[in-house]
């Protein structure tokens, strides 16, 4: 009895010590891969795509248990065109009302930069590990044209408008908005052969929106239409907002990811 419960012991030993050495064998050194992705948004928000792309140069170091992964690259998610109205909260009292019918914003958000990504893989099974990280950085671009003018705007009568009253607010900007905003993922990735993986993930992809608040008739300074006959005032060309704002909203979107990596 002893002496196989000794047998067992030894077998089990072995094993354990062949495929500990199977393990060091395969997650040491170092290795270099390119990876290709795409990735969906099932949900989405402030007006982007629920598609995305990017690409990175991965380098990889084993440490026996594991590897360890440094990722640098670039993603892109772009966005559709939507219009909004611009607020006549603050309209003086002294200028005639805004003429909402003429008075409009066209904006498009987008959402890229370089990132980095950190990451831990291990083996999973024959042909299959998992991988856990972050991906770090980020970059939301906020481009606006607007275009807002009051009730009185064009008209003329016995020598034209009142100009004291008139006005139209010509505007235009792109801000952004940039930081390291982690997103966090995990995933598998199937060994199709020696040069070649697909990889699959779940990306949080985190990042920092903005949307600008325009505030119709509040601009520094108004100069008279130029041509004849004059039809209004017009927002000088150095004039400035001083009421308008700029709100910003943190975000954690849910994407789906595929990855196509290129071993060598």
């Amino acid at each position: 009895m002893r002496v196989a419960t000794s047998l067992a012991r030894w077998a089990l030993t072995a094993v354990l010590a062949t495929s500990v050495g199977m393990l060091d064998a395969q997650d040491t050194g170092f290795s270099k891969d390119f990876k290709i992705r795409a990735g969906y948004a099932p949900s989405t928000k402030d007006n982007l795509r629920a598609y995305a792309s990017g690409f990175g140069l991965n380098l990889e170091y084993g440490v026996g248990v594991g590897r360890i992964g440094l990722e640098l690259g670039y993603f892109y998610k772009t966005g559709d065109q939507y219009a909004t109205t611009p607020s006549a909260s603050l309209l003086p009292g002294t200028l005639n009302l805004m003429n909402a019918e003429k008075s409009h914003e066209t904006k498009r958000n987008q959402l890229d930069g370089f990132t980095v990504r950190l990451a831990f893989n291990q083996a999973l099974m024959e042909g299959w590990r998992w991988q856990a990280g972050v991906q770090l950085g980020s970059r939301f671009k906020h481009q606006y044209v607007g275009d807002a003018q009051s009730t009185d705007w064009g008209a003329s009568w016995d020598g034209g408008v009142n100009l004291s009253k008139s006005w139209r607010d010509l505007y235009n900007g792109t801000p952004e908005e940039s930081g390291l905003n982690p997103s966090p993922y995990a995933g598998v990735t199937w060994n199709i052969d020696k040069t070649s993986s697909l990889e699959f993930n779940v990306v949080l992809l985190n990042y920092k929106a903005i949307e600008y608040n325009h505030f119709a008739g509040t601009a520094s300074a108004y100069d008279p239409q130029q041509g004849y006959p004059v039809v209004g005032r017009v927002s000088s060309l150095s004039a400035t907002w001083p009421n308008d704002t700029l709100t910003s909203k943190t975000r954690m979107v849910p994407h789906l990811e595929i990855a196509y990596v290129f071993h060598f």
